[in-house]
């Protein structure tokens, strides 16, 4: 009977294919570990021609009998010969811990298997442990042997876009018990890479095993040479392998975890709030540690996150922003795409919807502003160029060099004045400055010269990553993730001067919000449309509301077999609504609206797009309203169109329109599948 007390064993797959002269290296190196469990060492011979490997394993089966093992196979490659090593080792303990992975040109220290399991610890969402990669053979050091770190702090942000787990860590048993192996396809390079988003997709994270003693024999040539030739069509395929974690939805949501956008300062308080989305909850540290982060970040800008801006306010008008408005995602999107050093935000109770840019003086703003930001780029050129013994001099004479601040004020009928508005003051922008102050670095601590960080840098996360996938070149993404499926409503504004449209527009977002969908309103503005009057008692029932101007439909047109259709949208705005859509998992076109226009944007994502042609949305004569042209030519991108005009659905099918393409709004709700 198995001692209940006892520590699982570890297993150790040793691949061979080739460099026999290197591999009685690896063996003895994994063969005399410093450990306190048992543990499997097993060698796959994968089909290779010399046969001093084979002999090689062989002679040291007696020296180690019982712990070490030799397969012999038929060439399949590296993915499979370690996926022969894992079921051969699960076979022979089922009850088994972990795996680790070491290469036959590679070595281990007496300690490392050990330190990879103290890393590993006992939380089993962490799957597995990886280690800096401290190479030796082809190096570029004088000592030997250089370092190479690719991620200080697990991130799963990071490895998205590059791999930055080497093959040689050790992976808990249950990650093959969950059915995650090596994909045999992978024969070109990257094996281990996509090995670990498989992980990742089964709902598995990384650690990092400091000091681990794994050492990587550089060659030069080697497999991941070849996969660098081809590295653009693996990662293609890859990324649409495992298209879920490449979505807009998740990205966002892991920026939110592991690198928020904005941190939230309170005016009076010891805590900080980090966060992408203001409609999230925040992640809070307290303010020292904060700085702390803040001076890491300085010197190693590459190597960790740190939030684009930093936002001043009370926590009273935080609290009041996040209750009462729906504009208050739009609000943080505009911010985030302001390259101004500062900027003021003024929420205000206004009769139409709009957004002024004011320039004002750094201690002169005045209006009552909600809140005011700081770019910590701008920040960090600051605090570099410092001097922390004149600290305050040089600080005050660099902020009045500055461009002097925008004033972002955003307007809505439903945002009532605020009682506890902040004008910043000239005692708040001390307060600002006196942070600055605090933050002002020390003298940097060198690295060693043979350390050095080779992983993804956060800049290029942010540029071909997050604004790849979910923003467009030189734009930033909209806040978008709360877990829960999002539609994206397109309207015109004009339409709610009708009691009607009003009335089945909240009843279009009632049944959205039943089916537990988040209802993002895209509030279409045409050119010299005035929102007094305008019936909104829908807006309660909306998430979130983004107003965007139109084109002047008279004016901004294109042909389509022969026929003149309307391009409502200027780059701009189609960027914009190109964002907000990808974030979506269903869109709506509420009569002629726009956002049409929009649909091709979306799909590649997989959001549906339907345009609902229902009586209170649409012209009294759809015949006559040019939108027949326009449903023609964005045919590709709509998936459905809700109408009962049976008249239309003969004319437009006459012109060439699918008839698959037409349901009546019973069949559309009862269907109804996000």
């Amino acid at each position: 009977m198995k001692n209940p007390h006892a520590k699982s064993a570890i297993g150790v797959v040793i691949p061979a294919f080739g460099h026999p002269q290197f591999l009685v290296e690896a063996i003895v190196s994994a063969c005399e570990q410093d450990i306190d469990r048992p543990y499997h060492v097993v060698v796959v011979d994968d089909g290779c021609k010399f046969f001093e490997t084979g002999r090689v394993a062989e002679q040291l089966l007696e020296t180690y009998a019982g712990k070490l093992h030799y397969l012999r196979q038929k060439n399949t490659r590296l993915p499979g010969a370690r996926n022969s090593g894992i079921r051969f080792l699960l076979a022979l303990d089922p009850d088994l811990d972990s795996i680790y992975f070491l290469d036959a040109d590679n070595r281990l220290a007496p300690y490392s298997l050990a330190a990879f399991r103290a890393a590993l610890g006992d939380d089993k969402a962490i799957g597995w442990a990886y280690p800096d990669i401290s190479m030796f053979g082809l190096s570029r050091s004088d000592a030997g042997f250089d370092t190479r770190e690719t991620a200080p702090d697990y991130s799963q942000l990071k490895h998205l876009i590059g791999n930055i787990s080497e093959a040689g860590s050790l992976v808990r048993a249950d990650v093959f018990r969950s059915g995650v192996f090596f994909n045999e396809n992978m024969t070109s390079g990257f094996e281990d890479w996509d090995f670990w988003l498989a992980a990742l997709s089964a709902g598995y994270v990384g650690c990092r095993a400091r000091h681990s003693g794994f050492l990587y024999r550089r060659r030069p040539e080697s497999m991941l040479s070849d996969a660098r030739r081809v590295e653009d069509i693996l990662i293609a395929r890859m990324r649409e392998t495992y298209k879920p974690l490449y979505t807009a939805s998740h990205i966002l949501a892991l920026e939110q975890q592991e690198a928020p956008a904005f941190a939230i300062l309170l005016e009076g308080s010891d805590t900080v709030l980090l966060t992408s989305d203001p409609k999230m909850e925040p992640r809070r540290v307290s303010l020292s540690d904060f700085v702390k982060s803040m001076q890491t970040w300085l010197h190693q800008p590459r190597e960790y996150f740190f939030p684009d801006a930093l936002i001043f306010t009370s926590e009273a008008e935080w609290a009041r922003l996040q209750a009462s408005t729906g504009l208050l995602r739009w609000c943080f999107w505009r911010l985030r795409e302001q390259a101004q050093p500062f900027v003021g935000v003024s929420l205000k109770q206004a009769s139409q919807f709009n957004i002024r840019r004011r320039v004002q003086g750094l201690r002169n703003f005045t209006q009552p502003n909600s809140l005011f930001s700081l770019k910590t780029n701008i920040l960090r050129t600051l605090l570099l160029a410092s001097d922390p013994k004149t600290a305050e001099a040089s600080i005050a004479g660099r902020l009045s060099g500055l461009p002097k601040p925008v004033q972002l004020q955003i307007s809505a009928p439903e945002v009532a004045p605020s009682t506890a508005a902040i004008a910043p003051s000239k005692a708040q922008l001390n307060d600002v400055v006196a942070f600055i102050q605090a933050a002002v670095p020390t003298k940097q601590t060198s690295k060693h010269q043979t350390r050095k960080y080779s992983g993804p840098t956060t800049q290029n996360v942010r540029q071909d990553l997050i604004r790849e996938i979910c923003a467009e070149e030189e734009r930033e993404p909209f806040p978008a993730n709360n877990g829960a499926a999002r539609a994206v409503v397109f309207i015109n504004a004009a339409q709610f001067q009708n009691a009607d449209t009003t009335k089945q527009f909240s009843l279009l977002l009632s049944q959205l919000e039943k089916r537990g969908l988040e209802r993002l309103v895209i509030l279409e503005i045409s050119p010299g449309h005035s929102m007094k009057g305008a019936d909104l008692s829908w807006w309660s029932l909306a998430t979130d509301i983004v107003p965007l101007p139109l084109s002047d439909s008279s004016v901004a047109y294109r042909l389509y077999l022969g026929r003149r259709v309307a391009q409502e949208m200027g780059l701009f705005i189609k960027e914009s609504v190109s964002i907000l859509a990808r974030t979506g998992d269903v869109l709506i076109c509420c009569g002629t609206a726009a956002g049409i226009e929009a649909f091709g944007q979306a799909k590649p994502a997989g959001a549906p797009g339907y345009v609902l042609l229902d009586p209170a949305f649409a012209p009294t004569d759809l015949h006559q309203s040019g939108y027949g042209s326009k449903l023609l030519a964005y045919e590709h991108a709509v998936s459905s169109v809700v109408t009962e005009d049976g008249a239309y659905i003969d004319s437009m099918c006459a012109a060439g329109f699918p008839s698959g393409k037409f349901q009546s709004a019973d069949d559309f709700w009862q269907n109804w599948s996000v």
